[in-house]
């Protein structure tokens, strides 16, 4: 899931631009960003308000349980920069293709 500043028809507009699936959220007054502690109060370029929100979220990509526990965590201070693709599919490998068994899983 994605969470953007964007509106919902940029969201709809842009979301082929990176080929993805997965569900993206409009966070235009960003409560979800602010209930998540990720208000980014530094300076940013773009339009004025109302147009684009005064401040803009921190990047952040988070690897959360089901149990929603943060497994991992990266976070930029430059709002232009998000994390770099390699390092997310390490940090997916790490922590999703050597994850210890279920113990609800049936053994043999």
């Amino acid at each position: 899931m994605t969470i953007s500043t964007d509106t919902p028809e940029e969201i709809r507009q842009k979301r082929h631009k990176h080929g993805l699936s997965a569900t993206m959220l409009s966070d235009r007054e960003l409560r979800a960003t602010d209930l998540f502690g990720l208000r980014n109060r530094g300076v940013h370029s773009g339009p004025p308000p109302p147009i684009a929100p005064t401040s803009l979220p921190i990047p952040t990509s988070l690897l959360v349980d089901e149990e929603g526990r943060v497994l991992w965590m990266d976070q930029s201070e430059d709002y232009q920069r998000r994390s770099d693709p390699d390092i997310v599919r390490g940090a997916l490998r790490h922590h999703i293709d050597h994850r210890p068994a279920s113990t609800n899983t049936p053994r043999p």
